[in-house]
């Protein structure tokens, strides 16, 4: 009998540790990308491609504040193609008030879990819709629910990289001192006759362009158990 109990807890803590192993491997954050074409052009003539990014954040209990999005040589950034919608009237009277060629992509969601320092985290959705807002920046408007309450998330292109940052007011926390996590967020940056903010220009040998993000995590209240998350990933060119 003891040795059975023995091996029985011997057999349950080797299935502990499994299981310990199991959640430390997983990661913090994944990444996936497509792009449509994956074409490339010149840099004098670069093709216009549809991206599709999406990002998933495993640590949901943690506070997202940031994402910075850095995107492979090949692939340029610029808003040149579209008209612009002020930060502060979208902000202030919505995407009615905007012109509708300042409007870089579709509708999108992302998931968060509202209340994630309390003991029963409920689930909530945003509709995305991102606009051009100047030479170097663009916006995401922020819907929640029905829409009574709104945001805007700011996002600046330096170089080959994409920074986002993402409100306390509604997205970090609803209301004040009430904390949400990220799930998952899908950006959508469409290309329409030629024009898109994402250019390829060109495609290198291994036909392969690389993508990463990075999020960033903030106090909810506590500090997080991991401040910054990186994940990459691929996309085949030609």
């Amino acid at each position: 009998m003891r040795k059975t109990f023995l091996a029985a807890g011997t057999a349950a803590f080797a299935l502990g540790l499994t299981g310990i192993a199991q959640a430390q491997d997983e990661p913090t954050s994944t990444l996936s990308v497509s792009l449509s074409p994956s074409k490339a052009g010149t840099s004098k003539k670069p093709k216009a491609t549809k991206l599709v990014l999406k990002i998933k954040n495993n640590a949901t209990s943690q506070t997202a504040s940031q994402l910075k999005i850095v995107v492979p040589k090949g692939i340029t950034l610029s808003t040149k193609d579209f008209k612009t919608c002020s930060v502060s009237k979208l902000a202030n009277q919505g995407p009615a008030a905007c012109d509708k060629k300042s409007q870089i992509g579709p509708t999108t969601v992302a998931n968060a879990l509202a209340g994630v320092s309390g003991t029963a985290p409920s689930p909530v959705k945003f509709n995305v819709t991102p606009y051009a807002t100047g030479a170097k920046t663009i916006a995401f408007y922020l819907k929640l629910g029905d829409g009574a309450i709104t945001g805007v998330a700011t996002g600046k292109i330096s170089g080959n990289a994409l920074t986002v940052k993402i409100p306390e007011n509604p997205a970090q926390q609803l209301p004040a001192g009430v904390y949400n996590g990220l799930v998952d967020i899908t950006a959508n940056l469409w290309s329409k006759g030629g024009k898109s903010l994402v250019k390829i220009n060109s495609c290198p040998k291994s036909k392969k362009l690389t993508f990463k993000n990075t999020i960033t995590f903030v106090n909810n209240p506590g500090p997080p158990a991991v401040p910054t998350h990186t994940a990459t990933a691929d996309v085949k060119c030609s």
